[in-house]
C-alpha cells in the first residue's frame, strides 16, 4: 500500500477543513493520516474525498474533532440564565421556550442547559420546553441519546447547579428521565443554516477551533437562528466582537448577546411600591476562561516547527489555568523527555498517575485527540519504570 506524502496528506487537510471549518492549525497531520490509512490506499482514497463520499467525510471530520465538554461548564453562563434570562422570559409571559446546543459533543451541554430551564420553570407547567442538541458526529449524537456518562463528566470546576442525573452504579451517572424527556439530538453542519429558530443558543468553546472565514459564516447563522429577545453564548475564546445585529449583554468574559429588535413584552407593571434593596452585583470572572484543547494545539504547532521553549511555556501556562487538563500534563512531561530533562519528566509524569487514579481505565479524556485513561497509565508507567523514576 502506498503511503499518504505530504502532497495526499495535505489535500485530506484542506477537505477536513473545508468540511468543518476548522482552521488547518487546528487540525493534526498525523490524525488525518491515520485516519485516512484506514480507509484505503491513496490512490483511492482521494478520489472518494474529492467525491465528498460520506464514509471519507465521517472518517476526516471525526480524526479532527475535539469533544472536551462536561456538565455545567463555565457555570457563570448558566447562572446568568436562571438570574436574568429566564426571568424575563416568564415575566413577558412565553408559553414555549426553545434552546439550542450547536456543537453539543456528546450532550453534557445540551442536558445542562435542559436541568437549569425544567428546574426554574414554574410548576405547573404552563411553559413548553425544547432543547435542541447539534454535532457534526454521529458517533458523539448516538452517546449523547444514551445519556450515561463517567467521571469525567462531572468536574469541579463545573459544580452541579441543578438536577440533572443520577447514580447509575460503576461510577457512571444516568440523566434524569424529565431532563431527557425535553432533550432531543440531530446531526448538524455549524456551516449550514441552522435547524430552527430559539431563544437560547450555547455555542462555547467551538468557534476558536475554525478558520476566520468558517468563523463569519457560522456567526451569521448562529444570529439569523436567533428569535426576538434571545440570547446568544459563546465561549470566551470564540469570538472577538459583537455579531452583527446583536448587542453584548454581559461583560466580555461572559461573551453573552441578544437580538437589538423586540424583546418579550412585558406584562402591566404592578402599582408602584417602595423599591427593594438591589440585590448584590453578580459574580463577575476576572479573566476569561480558557479552552484547554484549543491552548494545546498551539503549544502543538509550536513543537511541530522546533519551537520547544515556547510550547513549554505554553504547556506550563496552560497547567497553570487549567491543572486538571490531564493530555497538557502528559504532552508537557514528553516535551522534557524530548529536551533530555528526565527529571522533569518524571516529575510530570507522576503528576499525570495521581490526576488519573480515580477515573476508570475506559473513561476518554477529550484532548487534540481523543484518548482513554489507560493510554495516559500505560504511558506514565512505561516512562516511569524505564527510566527508574518509581511511583512514589
Amino acid at each position: 500500500m502506498r503511503r499518504y506524502d505530504e502532497h495526499a496528506l495535505e489535500e485530506l487537510i484542506s477537505y477536513a477543513a473545508e468540511w468543518t471549518g476548522f482552521s488547518r492549525d487546528a487540525i493534526l497531520p498525523d490524525a488525518v493520516r491515520r485516519a485516512a490509512a484506514g480507509l484505503g490506499p491513496p490512490d483511492e482514497v482521494l478520489p472518494r474525498a474529492a467525491a465528498g463520499e460520506l464514509a471519507v467525510v465521517h472518517a476526516l471530520c471525526q480524526a479532527v474533532s475535539v469533544g472536551e465538554t462536561y456538565f455545567f461548564r463555565h457555570p457563570d453562563h448558566f447562572r446568568w440564565v436562571a438570574k436574568s434570562f429566564l426571568p424575563e422570559l416568564l415575566q413577558g409571559g412565553r408559553s414555549s421556550i426553545r434552546a439550542w446546543s450547536a456543537g453539543c459533543a456528546t450532550g453534557e451541554e445540551a442536558y445542562s442547559i435542559a436541568a437549569c430551564l425544567l428546574d426554574l420553570l414554574p410548576w405547573p407547567r404552563t411553559v413548553s420546553l425544547e432543547v435542541v442538541g447539534t454535532d457534526l458526529l454521529e458517533r458523539n449524537l448516538a452517546a449523547a441519546r444514551v445519556g450515561e456518562y463517567g467521571a469525567w463528566s462531572q468536574r469541579p470546576s463545573g459544580p452541579v447547579l441543578h438536577p440533572i442525573f443520577k447514580d447509575a452504579g460503576s461510577g457512571r451517572v444516568r440523566i434524569d428521565d424529565a431532563v431527557r424527556a425535553v432533550t432531543r439530538f440531530g446531526e448538524h453542519n455549524l456551516l449550514e443554516e441552522p435547524p430552527g429558530q430559539f431563544d437560547l443558543i450555547f455555542c462555547r468553546n467551538v468557534l476558536v477551533y475554525f478558520s476566520q472565514q468558517a468563523v463569519q459564516t457560522a456567526v451569521r447563522h448562529l444570529s439569523r437562528a436567533l428569535l426576538p429577545g434571545g440570547a446568544l453564548l459563546f465561549g470566551s475564546m470564540d469570538v472577538s466582537e459583537p455579531p452583527p445585529g446583536l448587542l453584548r449583554a454581559s461583560p466580555s468574559e461572559l461573551q453573552i448577546y441578544r437580538r437589538l429588535d423586540a424583546r418579550p413584552a412585558a406584562k402591566p407593571a404592578a402599582p408602584a411600591a417602595a423599591p427593594p434593596a438591589g440585590p448584590p452585583p453578580p459574580y463577575l470572572p476576572r479573566v476569561r476562561p480558557p479552552e484547554p484543547v484549543a491552548l494545546h494545539l498551539r503549544a502543538l504547532v509550536h513543537i511541530e516547527r522546533g519551537e520547544k521553549k515556547r510550547a513549554e511555556k505554553e504547556l506550563a501556562e496552560l497547567a497553570r489555568q487549567v491543572p486538571d487538563y490531564v493530555p497538557g500534563i502528559l504532552e508537557r512531561a514528553l516535551l522534557h523527555v524530548r529536551m533530555g530533562e528526565k527529571s522533569a519528566a518524571s516529575k510530570l509524569m507522576r503528576e499525570v498517575l495521581r490526576r488519573i487514579e480515580q477515573l476508570p481505565a475506559d473513561e476518554v479524556l477529550a484532548g487534540p485527540e481523543p484518548a482513554p485513561v489507560s493510554f495516559y497509565r500505560d504511558s506514565a508507567q512505561t516512562f516511569l519504570r524505564s527510566s527508574r523514576g518509581g511511583y512514589e
